[in-house]
């Protein structure tokens, strides 16, 4: 879950930096949940490596820890080419929607 006390002192509460931020992140992350399933059910270590690793660092200057943390233990595990945890990804899974309802509700409200 984003939290936006932490996302608005990293944006200095300039809406519109948040704004272009969310979208950008939409543009390129809103497959992002599929992505991770699919290169987790192909086994494809070395790129759900580098989309754990990006999520990771862009979901923490949202202020979001549940899947920041699992991301981090996914990209350790993949890093060595070993399956992550179910758990994990099923934390991902979870925050992910959560994740892209809230910045779509606050895209939607911004128009």
């Amino acid at each position: 879950m984003i939290n936006f006390e932490v996302l608005n002192t990293y944006m200095d509460n300039d809406v519109d930096i948040i704004f272009a931020v969310f979208s950008t992140y939409m543009e390129d992350y809103e497959d992002g949940l599929d992505r991770i399933n699919q290169l987790n059910a192909e086994q494809n270590w070395p790129e759900l490596f580098l989309l754990s690793h990006s999520l990771k660092g862009i979901l923490s200057s949202f202020g979001e820890e549940a899947a920041v943390s699992a991301l981090g233990k996914v990209e350790e595990h993949t890093r060595d080419n070993i399956a992550p945890d179910t758990a994990d990804i099923a934390i991902i899974n979870k925050e992910l929607v959560t994740i892209n309802k809230q910045i779509n509700d606050y895209l939607v409200n911004m128009d």
